[in-house]
């Protein structure tokens, strides 16, 4: 069977079983959370990395891992109020999904998963680490003007050429 007939039959079946569930009034547990756009998402998600990961193609794999990750922010964003709405956050689903992606395929993907990672921890503590900073900094900028002059002059006298 054809993957792209895999993933229309499946939507097709998930839209009719909501379709029904909302004419009929279906009494379902968890109605309120499983029928939400943030769900579609997920499973679109689950069904393209389900597909790229047995297929082996990068591309499904990849689009499915953000898709995932982009319908589980959006839950906790909107129906459970974990998250806020922070670009971090967005970096963060995209690095995870390139380091499975390596994972994976064990070829691309590392170098830009582990620098959009490094992006998003110091762009969500950047306040932390900013404060951090600055008391780093009073601490040492009564001795910032001699350790200056005192690494003026090894680089002047004392370094070997």
């Amino acid at each position: 069977m054809r993957s792209h007939r895999v993933l229309t039959g499946i939507i097709l079946v998930v839209m009719g079983v909501y379709l029904v569930v909302d004419q009929f009034n279906l009494d379902v547990p968890y109605r309120d959370v499983l029928f939400q756009w943030p769900s579609v998402l997920i499973l679109i998600g689950l069904i393209l990395t389900w597909q790229g990961f047995s297929n082996k193609e990068e591309a499904r794999f990849f689009s499915g891992a953000v898709s995932l990750g982009l319908g589980i922010f959006f839950h906790g964003v909107h129906t459970f109020n974990v998250w806020e709405y922070n670009w971090p956050y967005i970096t963060l689903i995209v690095a995870f999904a390139f380091l499975l992606k390596y994972a994976v395929n064990r070829r691309d993907g590392m170098a830009p998963g582990f620098i959009l990672l490094l992006i998003s921890i110091i762009a969500m503590f950047f306040d932390t680490m900013t404060s951090w900073l600055d008391t780093l900094y009073e601490g040492v900028s009564t001795l910032l003007p001699f350790m200056l002059i005192v690494l003026g002059i090894y680089l002047l006298f004392f370094r070997k050429k």
